[in-house]
């Protein structure tokens, strides 16, 4: 299946990396869309994205992230919408890659090093070599 991440999330077309969503609260539906979009367990995208399963459970009456989570949240989105545009549209070869280990990031996956630190930029260092030919 081909998409478009931002349409499929129903996000503005913001910015070079749509930071300008950054900083907001963002809601349960966007997570929930994640969810459905990668066909992953919720608590298993919640871990990769740090955030706890208590706090899930803790979204179904707030309905919003905090400023944090939704900044955890935003950088999944963002390498989602970097690897989607690598793999041309196609979500089950972005899941794949997403799920998949890589000898670049130490035999991990791609969604296992978002949790840590500033996983995000490895992964989108990654990404962007793969769109550039440079080996890994």
């Amino acid at each position: 299946m081909k998409t478009d991440t931002w349409t499929t999330l129903n996000l503005p077309l913001l910015g070079a990396e749509a930071s300008d969503f950054v900083d907001h609260c963002l809601p349960l539906g966007l997570f929930e869309q994640l969810v459905d979009l990668l066909s992953l367990d919720a608590k298993i995208l919640g871990k990769y994205a740090g955030i706890p399963p208590h706090t899930l459970s803790r979204m179904a009456n707030a309905g919003l992230f905090t400023v944090n989570e939704s900044k955890n949240l935003a950088a999944l989105i963002r390498v989602l919408n970097a690897a989607i545009k690598l793999f041309e549209g196609d979500v089950q070869a972005t899941r794949a890659f997403l799920t998949s280990p890589s000898p670049s990031l130490n035999s991990k996956t791609p969604l296992e090093v978002l949790s840590v630190g500033e996983g995000s930029m490895a992964v989108t260092d990654l990404i962007g070599r793969l769109e550039h030919g440079i080996p890994i």
